[in-house]
Parts: structure tokens; C-alpha cells; sequence
């Protein structure tokens, strides 16, 4: 490393400290604003993360050698986790460029410029611009200028804005099955608390969300049961109610998707959907299929439904694990309980043993699995199907 690399690399770690230390200046300002948008433990999660990452910004951008600090990026911010994104798709690729556009949904819009206000980004990282504009306008005037496209989404969008910028890098984070599989020695209770964390996490709206429970036959019941009784205790409202676990649903379609596949399943469902319109909030509900039932297809629902499907013998898990639908989405799976021949042949995912995703993500390591729909970089015509870093990754296909 020559004396201006670390020049550079020590500046960015100073205004990255700073920028810690005004989060935790404002943090009630901050918890405040962020209560508009997400229930109060999302709110401290994301806090925590945020300067969780922000601590380790030396120890990730040290680690590159082929150094580069002059491109242009072009960020489309997924819709959850405001501050957290700011830190993982905004702040972390400002040390690579000399320009940084950002383009968060409209509903985050108003919630993200309000933070980035009280943090003074605009006086701690000039080369970040943030952009209220729709999306196509933003592709048109921005990204397609771009060295590096960091979108985070629907794959198909994904597609879409690639083959209009196919000179960019495309790092794309997508969404996995994520599924729970319980195997008969495992510890329900623990799996139990553990999906209730993950799959309500943000009131059910994070992409990381298990789309399925997978669960031996001869413990369903149990599983179901513990289930039902722990979701009765969740309280759902307004997330200026700091003991609120489950809070408004941010987008209109999440809701008529859930209804959708609800009407046409309606014999699955274990606990009524109850569904307050009025104030968007979606209340916790279960549908219970077999594998004999299940259709093949793994629904993704940004709201707090817990789909369990049971399994009877090793070899009707192993024709479900072997869908493409769940290889093709493959991120993670976390484990309960312990079976060698399953295990060692999920080669498309990250195992977690008796963990969720959330006890192991950190924004300073790679993020997602193996599935060619969850996660990719993207460039011309050479696609690479892997976990994503974005400081590893912007200089392993640019530099």
C-alpha cells in the first residue's frame, strides 16, 4: 500500500468514525424519525448494525490492494431498513468513487433525506447525491453513466436495468427461500422463538425472511402448536407503541399479494389472516401444507405468514430441496436439529445450525448464497453467481 492509498484509506475511516459518533449524538432524534417508518426493536437493530459496520470500515477496505477511488455509482436502495442501507449501499461504495447517486424508493424518500439531514451527509460524503425521481428517470440520467450498478430487488428489475447498462457492473442482492428445515431431534422451542424473530422481523417486510418451515412429520404438531401460542402473545399497532412487534405494512401490494394467495388456499390456512386495512397492519397467521400438497412454488410475503410444510422420509425432503424453484433462490437455510445426508448436499446455500440469518449477517462480510436468482455480479456477459461484498467485488471485476 503506498502512502496515497493510505492517505485515503484513513480519511474515509475518519469520516466514517464521525459519522458513528453523530448517530450516536442524534440516536433519539434518529429513533424518532425511524419510528415513522419501522417498529422500535427494527429501529435499535438497524442502529446497531449501522455502527456495528461503520466500526469495521477499516478492517474491510484494508483488505483491498488494487485499489480504486474514481468511479461512479449508481445505488437502488431496497425498501426496509433506511439508516442500514445508507450505511451498506451508500456510505461503504463512497470509498471507492468520486460520485455516489442514490435512488430509495419513494415511500423511503421523505425518512432517508431526514437522516441523512441530521447525520450531515452532505457535509461528511459531498460525493453522495440523493435523487427522488422515478425509476426510469434515474436509469436514464444517472446509472447509465455509472461504472457500477448496486441494486437490491426483484431479479427481473434487476435484468431490466442491466440490459440498459450492460458496460456496468451490476452487483445485485436479491431475496432466498431462506427456509427452516426442523428435523425430529431439534430443539423446538428454540426453533420456534427463532422463527417468530426472523419471520416478524421488521413486521414480516425483510427479504431474509424464511418463505417456509420444513419440518419432520412426527414433530408438526408440536412445532404448530408452541407456534400458535406464541404468536397469540405478539402485540400488533402503531409503531409509536414501543412494545409493538408487528407494525404497518409499508407497501399496499404486499398486502393484496398476501390476499391473493390466500383466496386460492384458503384450506391450508391454520389461523385466519386477519388483515386491518385501514391502518395496512397484516396479523400473524399459519398455513399448513404436506409436501404431497405444496405446488412447488415458494411465495415470497413481506408479512408475518409462517408457511410449514411437513416431510415425512428423507427422500420426499430431499425432491423438495431439489426443486429449482428453491435452488434457483438459494441464500441460506437454517438448520434445527441434525441430519448428515441432507446437510452435506445443500450446496446452494449457507447453513446455519440452530441460527436465523440475522444472529450472523454483518455488513462488513459477504452476504447471500448460491442461487442464481438471489444474488450475482453482472457484467457484459459474464455473470458470476456468489455472495456479495461490494468492496471485494467492485474491485475483483473493475480493477
Amino acid at each position: 500500500m503506498n502512502n496515497s492509498d493510505a492517505t485515503k484509506i484513513n480519511d474515509f475511516v475518519s469520516r466514517s468514525l464521525t459519522l458513528k459518533n453523530n448517530i450516536l449524538a442524534n440516536k433519539l432524534e434518529i429513533v424518532e424519525i425511524l419510528l415513522n417508518y419501522e417498529t422500535y426493536e427494527t429501529v435499535l437493530d438497524e442502529i446497531e448494525r449501522s455502527i456495528e459496520t461503520l466500526d469495521g470500515a477499516k478492517r474491510e477496505i484494508e483488505q483491498i490492494t488494487n485499489r480504486l477511488d474514481d468511479l461512479v455509482i449508481s445505488t437502488f436502495f431496497p425498501l426496509n431498513l433506511p439508516l442500514y442501507s445508507l450505511i451498506l449501499f451508500g456510505i461503504m461504495p463512497s470509498a471507492f468513487s468520486k460520485q455516489v447517486f442514490i435512488r430509495p424508493p419513494e415511500l423511503m424518500f421523505q425518512t432517508l433525506k431526514s437522516l441523512c439531514q441530521i447525520l450531515g451527509i452532505e457535509n461528511l460524503f459531498p460525493e453522495i447525491s440523493l435523487f427522488s425521481v422515478k425509476r426510469n428517470i434515474f436509469l436514464e440520467l444517472y446509472a447509465k453513466d455509472s461504472d457500477a450498478i448496486i441494486f437490491t430487488g426483484k431479479y427481473e428489475n434487476a435484468l431490466n436495468i442491466h440490459s440498459k447498462c450492460p458496460n456496468a457492473l451490476m452487483l445485485y442482492n436479491g431475496s432466498g427461500v431462506n427456509p427452516f428445515i426442523i428435523f425430529k431431534d431439534a430443539d423446538i422451542e428454540l426453533a420456534v422463538d427463532k422463527a417468530i424473530e426472523m419471520r416478524c422481523f421488521n413486521s414480516g417486510q425483510d427479504c431474509a425472511g424464511p418463505d417456509a418451515f420444513i419440518i419432520d412429520a412426527k414433530i408438526k404438531d408440536e412445532f404448530i402448536n408452541k407456534l400458535k401460542n406464541k404468536i397469540k402473545l405478539l402485540k400488533v399497532g402503531s409503531t409509536q407503541d414501543k412494545k409493538t412487534n408487528i407494525s404497518k405494512t409499508i407497501k399496499q401490494s404486499y398486502i393484496i399479494e398476501l390476499e391473493a394467495w390466500i383466496n386460492k388456499n384458503k384450506q391450508f390456512l391454520l389461523i385466519d389472516t386477519k388483515i386491518d386495512k385501514e391502518n395496512n397492519l397484516v396479523y400473524p397467521a399459519i398455513s399448513y401444507q404436506t409436501v404431497a400438497d405444496f405446488d412447488g412454488v415458494f411465495h415470497e410475503f413481506f408479512a408475518p405468514f409462517f408457511n410449514v410444510i411437513s416431510f415425512k422420509s428423507e427422500t420426499e425432503l430431499e425432491n423438495l430441496l431439489n426443486l429449482e424453484s428453491f435452488k434457483e433462490r438459494g441464500m441460506y437455510v437454517s438448520v434445527f436439529g441434525n441430519n448428515n445426508n441432507i446437510e452435506k448436499n445443500l450446496d446452494c446455500v449457507k447453513i446455519l445450525k440452530n441460527k436465523i440469518v440475522n444472529d450472523t449477517e454483518k455488513g462488513n462480510d459477504e452476504y447471500g448464497g448460491y442461487g442464481s436468482k438471489s444474488n450475482f455480479l453482472l457484467l457484459g456477459d459474464r455473470s458470476i453467481v456468489q455472495p456479495v461484498l461490494i468492496s471485494r467485488d467492485l474491485h475483483k471485476m473493475l480493477a
